[in-house]
């Protein structure tokens, strides 16, 4: 045998033995996980109302980990930049990402190209809470529930406005669901961000929105704007008097949103498993302040996110083929 393949195969054998050797560390990674600071993504400007979701959970994985979450807002394209930014991320644990039901369910139907695929880049942690999505209006506007507001759109097609925070985003296409269903036409206004859609339903610029608890509860409170439905199944705590849309007159509508969080696609299912322990932690200990905020807290496994995202997925590509959203 000539040196030649005495070498080869010498160097094949150390390869070998380098790889078997390592496999042990696999779990001793995941038993020291984490051992720096890990970095929560989210694509929403502070002072947004998922600032409060982020930092709170932030906090308290901070407790349950014994090492920081930092908050690194990265807004901009509908999601797509903090998408892809977690997306080609090393699949450490260290980076992960809050994610609206909008980023993996909705965005691959709306956009031609997106820098990212929700499900094959992605692993999910959970469904971390829920938003019903309520009708606002102008106190001015002659409706004061469901049943009055269709009636007054199909008496004057085109004429109402609805606006949103943006084209693709889960309050437009909350408007779009309620159109088709309820069979009346209304203008959709996007505006860059639910701040300035806000501004002009307090002004009298449009005429509604279909906006996330959050956001709606303290203007409703105030009496500043008035709610006309609610789009979940059931009625909602924060606002048991007003009706839903569903028992209202368009059976079956369903306009709920969530945020949660992913990781990088192959995360260690063990480090992935820590995450979501402490995200739970997280969600259960603020359970309350979450209820007063208006969101309801879910936290299920990582397995019936992937179940959700199919499922909602299915739904709102049917809603925005219907509607013709398409964007670059």
């Amino acid at each position: 045998m000539n040196r030649s393949n005495i070498s080869i195969r010498g160097r094949r054998t150390l390869l070998a033995a380098l790889c078997l050797a390592a496999l042990p560390l696999l779990p001793a990674h995941a038993q020291e996980f984490p051992n720096r600071p890990i970095r929560m993504v989210t694509p929403y400007p502070p002072g947004a109302s998922t600032d409060l979701l982020a930092r709170l959970v932030a906090n308290g994985m901070t407790k349950a980990l014994g090492q920081s979450v930092v908050v690194d807002s990265r807004p901009g394209a509908g999601g797509t930049l903090a998408a892809q930014e977690v997306a080609r991320a090393a699949p450490d644990g260290y980076t992960f990402l809050l994610v609206s039901a909008g980023i993996v369910t909705m965005n691959q139907s709306i956009y031609k190209k997106l820098p990212y695929d929700p499900i094959k880049d992605f692993s999910p942690l959970t469904v971390a809470v829920r938003m019903p999505i309520v009708t606002i209006a102008n106190p001015s506007r002659p409706f004061r529930n469901t049943q009055e507001l269709i009636a007054y759109a199909k008496a004057h097609p085109g004429k109402l406005t609805y606006g949103s925070a943006g084209a693709g985003t889960s309050q437009h296409l909350a408007g779009e669901l309620f159109k088709s269903m309820a069979g009346v036409d209304i203008l959709h206004v996007p505006y860059k961000g639910g701040a300035p859609a806000m501004n002009d339903l307090l002004g009298g610029q449009v005429d509604l929105m279909f906006a996330q608890t959050p956001s709606a509860l303290p203007q409703v409170r105030s009496g500043k704007l008035k709610a006309i439905g609610v789009g979940s199944p059931k009625r909602i705590d924060e606002l048991p008097e007003v009706p839903t849309i569903a028992e209202s007159g368009v059976p079956g509508y369903d306009s709920d949103t969530w945020y949660g969080f992913v990781m990088p696609a192959k995360v260690p299912p063990a480090i992935g498993q820590k995450l979501y322990a402490a995200i739970a932690v997280a969600l259960k200990e603020n359970a309350a302040q979450f209820k007063k905020e208006g969101f309801d807290v879910d936290g299920a496994p990582p397995e019936d996110m992937a179940r959700v995202i199919t499922a909602d997925s299915v739904k709102w590509a049917k809603v925005i083929k219907a509607a013709k959203i398409e964007m670059d």
